[in-house]
């Protein structure tokens, strides 16, 4: 049922936190340092933060900029003077970063990579401050005992001093206000020039102090009485002094004061440290606010503060003497109060009126809600346990005994049972919903207290995985209890069960319990397990280490569970983690939150319930250093996307500072190009990712690393690309490119690839002269070992078959003499001697072949001798060309082109019905080409394709001649226009060895007119 009297209640109660949210003080804020110890150049005189996002120090070591994990140096180009440090610096609305040095009173001008001395007369005195006005002049303060300022305009420097309208006394800082005003704060004045003008007019006669400028524009002064406006907005206007400044503190202001965008004014004093007025307002009725103080007793690297700034992500900076300090508004609020934890862990306790407990070494707190800790009791003794009771009382175990708390006061004290027991450490307490108080103590065992009597419920074993450790009230009455590996359940009657737990890699320790609902969570190093309807389901954490223990779990109304973690606190929605359950691992959390949010330590490692949630809607962490609280409704968030730059390219080593577009020396073979995420809120959790374009594939995770490696890139063209998300995953998909090309070497170019083809194809043709010389050696032996066996066989058929048969035929010439005329043997043996001495001569004439006549390895005798012989009916004009130098040919290959050119003018005189043809020689310096043209019918088409008709051998015995003396034939022929024949053979298996020459003369082309001739 509805209660209005609760729900009034309710909204009361969240009155004092919206205040409180409203309002922030120093103990608002995170906050980080860099000192020596972190490698910090100091000390840092002069802060400014760049357009990309690089925060530039000018310190006691050099010119550096700081991009939130590191340092770099800056040295002006060819003049790198490390005895001259710079003074003062300012980034121009354009990017470009000024500086000047004290020693040399040069000026330099930070631009497209390159720290360069600037053209212009160096200052009279040191400069302390740079500012930049409206129409782009650049103003610097020196430091002289009596005002002076310079402007640089139109590349001219012009003094102005107290011939200008400025005091006789020394200036303190400057600043342009919003109407294009130059204010000066001098010793004894404040002087104003405005815009346009040439001479300065005194506002108003001051102490010594400093002007600053509010959100609003109105000009502030800074000085030892306090802090009040000294204009209204805009700079306009002129202000009564104010009798009630806000009081600064009382030191001595060093630093210029500044106010952030929410409107507070920061404050660097000389000796001490930095001071804070909440949001200043312009007029007040009565006396000023107090100032807040951040010293070195506070965490300030030194108390000696220089300069303060306020970075585009919100986070004010504080220069000092000994290092660099940063302040950042924090999700968790640190109150003062807490920072005195128990040893085993401040004690925190939800109770059911929305109030928080909270257990510290010597004083228990009370938070109502939207309330502030209030102690309840003090000068106690560390409190081991804090629960509920159902009439809403408090109960607090110490070491001794167990007191109940009600109404503002101690109700009840009951002496524990087990105060003989060692150790006696109370791990966890409850009530059931019997009203039953158990207590779980590592030496003590399990005990129940009902009735006003302790009973034993578990004895302690004797092994430390057996003690009972953390309890919850079970959904439906009872308990659960952890023991060792399993959960215990106890119900109101002592009924017992058991849930084993598997702990995985995560080893066996104790564990941290949640209900919610009818549900009951288990958590540790392994992950996180829910126990519902019986069923236990686990989220498996990967990997399991130190990082990855639980030891805090909290879920709110709307169903979102926060887990503590060792360094951060987790958020996961409800549709997520039971999307996590079913598939056993957790999902990317929807938030996180970490060092850079104000959880300055550590969940303590001795807590089993280091997270609770008040009934306003806090959450309360139990750290190392003392409990925090958040407001889940108010998570400070950081929405600027960061910065991307590509800082530096080195190839083989050698630099280049912000390169945009680049060409790398030929045959660069290393590769580091150094970026940077630009957000200064949280650098540990900014995220990274990089590619190359033309090598890799996709993007690249940087993780914790800023830089990337290349080896052996291939030459050609590349766009290396960086992009990044702050601390709270804002991406800038945009990034930072660098477009670089790597030139060929020589032995890369296209000309060396020419080269090494032209080369290849020389190796190849010498590989294919000798292989060709070789063949011709092995052809050339092979028919001169055939040569010699026809001469052999010639000689053979000479010396015997002949001679033997010339010897027949002598003797039957004898016997036919010896007979007379009329006897008609003798003219049958006449008659067969006339046949024998016709097979005589033919045998002479095959010897004749077999050694081959005189002059027939003469190829232009060879074809008119196959020419006269060629049956042309009727006769037609053949003609023979010869080209080049006549030359041998080998006995062998000059019978096998005898016979491949006596068939080629049969078929031309048997087939062809030509009216003319022609013979052309050409004797070449690589090979011998004949060819035989005719202007008859041509060859039918299908014969060329197949290369012999069917039936008919010709063509066929022509391509193995040819092929037998290594030659290639070609036949082509188109119908009604004649046919061609080509034999052409390399001149190393053509010509005879030695070659003497047979013609010495071109012969001119011979025509026959007729073959009867």
């Amino acid at each position: 049922m509805w209660q209005p009297r609760i729900f009034l209640l309710a909204v009361l109660a969240m009155l004092p936190l919206a205040a409180h949210a409203g309002k922030r003080s120093l103990a608002d804020y995170s906050h980080q340092r860099w000192t020596e110890a972190s490698a910090t150049p100091v000390p840092v005189r002069a802060m400014a933060q760049g357009r990309d996002g690089f925060l530039w120090l000018a310190t006691g070591e050099g010119l550096f900029r700081f991009d939130g994990a590191r340092f770099e140096r800056i040295e002006v180009e060819g003049h790198a003077r490390k005895s001259d440090l710079p003074s003062a610096l300012l980034v121009t609305k354009n990017g470009d970063v000024w500086t000047s040095f004290e020693t040399s009173r040069r000026f330099a001008v930070y631009r497209d990579g390159v720290l360069r001395l600037l053209a212009a007369p160096p200052a009279p005195s040191r400069i302390v401050e740079m500012v930049e006005g409206k129409d782009g002049a650049i103003w610097a303060l020196t430091a002289n005992f009596n005002a002076e300022v310079l402007r640089f305009r139109d590349g001219k420097w012009k003094t102005f001093d107290a011939a200008d309208g400025l005091p006789q006394s020394s200036a303190a800082n400057m600043l342009v206000a919003a109407d294009g005003a130059l204010w000066i704060a001098c010793g004894n004045a404040v002087a104003r020039l405005a815009a346009g003008a040439e001479r300065f007019e005194i506002f108003r006669r001051t102490p010594a102090g400093m002007v600053s400028r509010d959100p609003e524009g109105r000009i502030w002064l800074t000085e030892s009485a306090g802090s009040y406006p000294l204009t209204g907005p805009g700079g306009r206007g002129t202000l009564a002094p104010s009798r009630m400044p806000y009081r600064a503190g009382g030191g001595q202001v060093r630093a210029a004061p500044l106010f952030d965008h929410e409107g507070n004014l920061w404050i660097g004093t000389r000796y001490e440290g930095v001071r804070r007025i909440a949001t200043p307002a312009a007029t007040h009725a009565s006396g000023g606010g107090e100032s807040e103080a951040f010293t070195s007793r506070d965490g300030l690297s030194a108390d000696v503060t220089n300069q303060l700034l306020e970075d585009r992500e919100g986070s004010i900076w504080v220069a000092t003497e000994r290092g660099l300090d940063k302040f950042r508004p924090a999700t968790l609020i640190a109150e003062p109060e807490l920072g005195s934890p128990a040893i085993f862990g401040d004690k925190l306790l939800a109770a059911s009126d929305g109030s928080v407990y909270i257990g510290e070494a010597h004083t228990i707190f009370r938070v109502k809600p939207g309330g502030a800790p209030e102690p309840i009791m003090r000068q106690v003794a560390e409190p081991q346990s804090l629960c509920e009771a159902p009439d809403g009382a408090i109960w607090i175990g110490f070491a001794h005994r167990i007191v109940a708390w009600a109404e503002g006061r101690i109700r009840e004290t009951i002496e524990r049972p087990d105060q003989d027991a060692n150790h006696n450490l109370i791990y966890d307490c409850v009530f059931d919903a019997s009203g039953n108080l158990w207590i779980s103590a590592s030496g003590g065992g399990l005990r129940r207290y009902r009735d006003g009597r302790w009973e034993t419920m578990l004895n302690a074993g004797d092994r430390a995985d057996f003690y009972p450790t953390t309890m919850v009230r079970a959904p439906h009455g009872g308990v659960v209890v952890q023991v060792g590996d399993r959960l215990m359940w106890i119900d109101g009657s002592g009924k017992r069960s058991y849930t084993p737990l598997d702990f995985g890699e995560g080893g066996l320790k104790v564990l941290t319990l949640h209900t919610s609902g009818d549900d009951v969570y288990a958590a540790g190093a392994f992950g996180l397990s829910r126990i519902r309807a019986g069923q236990v389901e686990t989220i498996r954490a990967d990997p399991v280490s130190p990082d990855s223990r639980i030891n805090g779990i909290v879920r709110t109304p709307d169903g979102d569970t926060w887990l503590a973690y060792p360094k951060a606190l987790v958020r996961f929605r409800s549709a997520d983690l039971d999307r996590a359950f079913a598939v056993h691992a957790l999902p990317a959390s929807t938030l996180s939150l970490g060092a850079g949010d104000g959880l300055a330590s550590q969940p303590h490692s001795h807590s089993q319930r280091s997270m609770v949630r008040g009934g306003d809607g806090r959450l309360w962490v139990a750290t190392e250093t003392g409990t925090l609280w958040m407001d889940p409704a108010h998570i400070v968030r950081n929405a600027l996307a960061p910065g991307i730059a590509i800082k530096s390219i080195t190839a083989d080593e050698r630099a280049w500072r912000d390169p945009a577009v680049l060409e790398l020396p030929a045959g660069t073979a290393k590769i580091e190009i150094d970026f940077s995420v630009l957000s200064l809120a949280d650098p540990s959790r900014v995220q990274a990712r990089y590619m190359l374009e033309g090598f890799d594939r996709d993007w690249v995770d940087a993780g914790a690393r800023r830089q990337a490696f290349y080896t052996n890139l291939p030459p050609g063209k590349y766009r290396f690309r960086v992009t990044g998300a702050n601390n709270d995953g804002v991406w800038n998909r945009a990034g930072a490119t660098l477009a670089f090309t790597i030139p060929p070497t020589f032995f890369q170019s296209g000309w060396f690839i020419l080269l090494c083809a032209v080369l290849l194809l020389a190796v190849l043709g010498a590989i294919y002269r000798l292989r060709v010389r070789q063949i011709a050696r092995r052809i050339h032996a092979r028919l001169d070992e055939r040569a010699g066996e026809r001469e052999r066989i010639a000689r053979e058929l000479h010396d015997t078959l002949l001679q033997g048969i010339q010897g027949l035929m002598l003797r039957f010439q004898a016997v036919a003499d010896r007979l007379t005329h009329d006897d008609r043997s003798r003219e049958q043996l006449e008659a067969a001697l006339v046949a024998a001495d016709e097979v005589v001569v033919d045998a002479r004439n095959r010897v004749r072949d077999l050694r081959g006549v005189e002059g027939t390895n003469d190829l232009c005798l060879i074809v008119e001798h196959l020419v006269a012989q060629a049956p042309f009916d009727p006769p037609i004009p053949v003609r023979i060309v010869v080209e080049g130098k006549p030359r041998l040919l080998h006995p062998f290959v000059a019978e096998e082109i005898k016979r491949i050119v006596r068939e080629a003018l049969f078929n031309t005189a048997l087939h062809a019905r030509a009216s003319s043809a022609e013979v052309a020689i050409g004797f070449e310096p690589r090979h011998l080409a004949i060819r035989l043209r005719d202007d008859g019918i041509g060859i039918p088409g299908d014969v060329v394709a197949h290369g012999h008709k069917d039936g008919h051998f010709g063509m066929i015995g022509m391509r193995e001649r040819a092929e037998k003396i290594g030659g290639k034939l070609m036949v082509s022929s188109r119908p009604g226009a004649g046919s061609e024949i080509t034999l052409t053979l390399p001149a190393k298996l053509a010509f005879a060895k030695g070659n003497p020459r047979r013609r010495s003369r071109l012969r001119l082309p011979m025509r026959r007119k007729s073959f009867d001739e």
